[in-house]
């Protein structure tokens, strides 16, 4: 399958290095930082605004930050597992080799989002809205799309299995170069889904059908 058009974060020419973002208070917005190399640990950013900022080798432990607004964002090799970024926004936004097992993402408007080489796996995006959104080459086993609505969403080599799409339409939705073992997902919400062979087989058993 093709990969969709994603637009890319923008940044001013020369990006302000930041040595102890741990001491932000995360409630005010962070604009033109790049941040490397650091933990940031068990702040309570609801309202956050990150915009224009790269974080490179970050480890977020016991963050919550919801009602997040995220724009021109790049997390790189960071660690993001449980973190709570729930009930905003996030916009032309890179999770790049990142840790994301438990994250919750979950009632978000997220547009052109680009999810690579990342660990995703127990994510919840429930409840979200998704529009230009890539997840490529990422672990995504048990990840949640429980009542997603999307435009333009495209999965590219990830390993899905288990994953769960409850009430979300998989209608045009390429799983091709996927692995959907135990994909759970409801009879209507299949419908024009594109698969393997192979696949359709192991999702024959969500139909109850006796091949034989």
């Amino acid at each position: 399958m093709a990969k969709i058009k994603i637009q890319q974060p923008k940044f001013i020419d020369e990006l302000e290095e930041e040595s102890r973002i741990d001491e932000y208070d995360f409630d005010d917005k962070i604009a033109d930082k790049v941040i490397e190399n650091q933990a940031i640990r068990y702040k309570d950013g609801r309202g956050t605004t990150l915009d224009s900022c790269i974080f490179r080798n970050i480890i977020f432990q016991e963050c919550t930050f919801k009602n997040i607004d995220f724009i021109d964002v790049v997390f790189e090799n960071c660690d993001m597992s449980n973190v709570e970024m729930t009930d905003g926004s996030i916009t032309r936004t890179q999770f790049i080799g990142c840790k994301l097992m438990g994250a919750k993402f979950d009632s978000n408007h997220m547009k052109d989002v680009l999810f690579k080489d990342s660990v995703c796996s127990y994510a919840n995006f429930s409840y979200s809205k998704l529009q230009n959104v890539m997840f490529e080459k990422c672990r995504i086993e048990e990840g949640v799309f429980q009542e997603v609505n999307h435009k333009n969403i495209a999965f590219m080599d990830n390993v899905m299995n288990n994953a769960y799409f409850n009430k979300t339409s998989l209608k045009n939705i390429d799983f091709t170069t996927c692995e959907i073992n135990g994909l759970n997902a409801e009879i209507p919400d299949l419908e024009g889904a594109v698969v393997t062979t192979m696949q359709a087989l192991d999702l024959a058993q969500i139909l109850r059908l006796v091949i034989k």
